[in-house]
């Protein structure tokens, strides 16, 4: 029966906490001037990919940063952007991140937009770069961001 009532009391701290980290005064916002430029190229076999959402997902960071992500244009360039609370800044925070990049392409080959607001599903879309590059629990790649930011530029491979 303690075992019980443990477990009931542990389970209700934990809740109250987590509640009092959803309120909007609470100290894990971090200040937009934390961010970083963050840009780069992304290339497949040698040449620039366009259309590619590349996402930096964070692994050692500051605490209240999260994932930042971006789009490459026709050139393979991208440059990153991030939410801190409720504004969207530029770059994103430095620490180590790992990094996934993907290009959705509908059953006829051709690339789901960027802004399409249709559901990759629902369009029938598929994933089209190596699983080590667009997975995130399979990624070979990664980035350290520094404290002024920088160039990160990443080679991939189409999925076979």
């Amino acid at each position: 029966m303690c075992w019980l009532r443990l477990c009931v009391w542990s389970g209700m701290a934990l809740g109250i906490g987590a509640l009092a980290g959803c309120s909007s005064a609470g100290p894990s916002k971090v200040v937009p001037d934390k961010s970083v430029p963050v840009t780069g190229v992304v290339n497949l076999d040698g040449k620039p990919l366009g259309n590619a959402r590349v996402t930096f997902y964070p692994q050692e960071v500051e605490q209240g940063s999260g994932v930042a992500s971006g789009f490459t244009d026709s050139a393979g360039k991208y440059e990153l952007q991030s939410l801190f609370g409720d504004k969207k800044v530029i770059g994103a925070a430095p620490g180590k991140y790992k990094v996934t990049i993907s290009v959705m392409v509908r059953p006829d080959g051709s690339p789901l937009p960027p802004d399409s607001q249709e559901p990759p599903i629902n369009s029938g879309a598929r994933e089209s770069i190596a699983i080590e590059h667009s997975a995130f629990d399979r990624t070979d790649l990664s980035a350290n961001v520094s404290s002024t930011g920088g160039t990160y530029n990443f080679d991939v491979k189409k999925l076979q």
